[in-house]
């Protein structure tokens, strides 16, 4: 399954919203976005037009477009369902682990690591790579039907700032957690996801 800049650009935009990265009311100019993100205005219009058709952009006077709020509770529920669909992907990633091709979702790490290098975390480079991976892993958990769906909640994978704490650079983090999954031992995997999804909603203390 390819990604479309279209799609890549769409799902970070709705996960920038429902995360609070994107506070609610702020304006979004299509070409404002579409520099900053190093994409033509296209992709970018499509997705506003979808956002918009979703409820979470809204279109107002001159036909200006701005966020709506999502409010900590709904984002507390989003993150919560983060946590169990990734259980889930490690459960069915450790039954097939001998049949699952691994190599490509190692080789997912480099741009990672590229973005973090020449953007930085807090970019939108780094946040597609980083959403480019997780769905990836997804695509390699689930069938297409299934992975489908998933690629739909994007917005369950932000980019926080834990990963500028000590110990938990991202690539290598990233690294260990493919090696949880590609391990074939269900604990070790289920309890890999757990503590990455809790970690990535900046929780430093963590309980098993």
């Amino acid at each position: 399954m390819t990604t479309t800049t279209r799609e890549r650009v769409y799902r970070f935009l709705r996960q920038r919203i429902t995360t609070g990265e994107y506070a609610g009311g702020i304006r979004l100019v299509e070409e404002q976005i579409a520099e900053e993100l190093g994409v033509s205005r296209t992709p970018v219009r499509e997705a506003l037009q979808r956002l918009t058709s979703e409820g979470l952009v809204l279109r107002i006077r001159r036909g200006q477009l701005v966020v709506v709020s999502v409010d900590a509770e709904a984002r507390a529920e989003l993150h919560l369902l983060r946590v169990a669909f990734d259980e889930v992907a490690a459960r069915s990633l450790t039954a097939k682990a001998v049949r699952v091709d691994w190599a490509p979702l190692y080789t997912l790490l480099d741009p990672l690591e590229a973005a973090l290098r020449e953007h930085g975390i807090g970019s939108p480079q780094f946040s597609m790579a980083h959403l480019d991976l997780h769905m990836a892993i997804n695509r390699a958990a689930f069938s297409e039907t299934t992975s489908s769906f998933m690629e739909r909640q994007a917005l369950l994978y932000p980019t926080d700032d834990y990963v500028q704490q000590p110990g938990h650079e991202p690539v290598s983090q990233h690294r260990a957690l493919l090696d949880d999954l590609a391990s074939g031992d269900l604990e070790r995997a289920v309890t890999a996801v757990r503590v990455h999804a809790l970690r990535g909603h900046g929780n430093t203390t963590l309980t098993e």
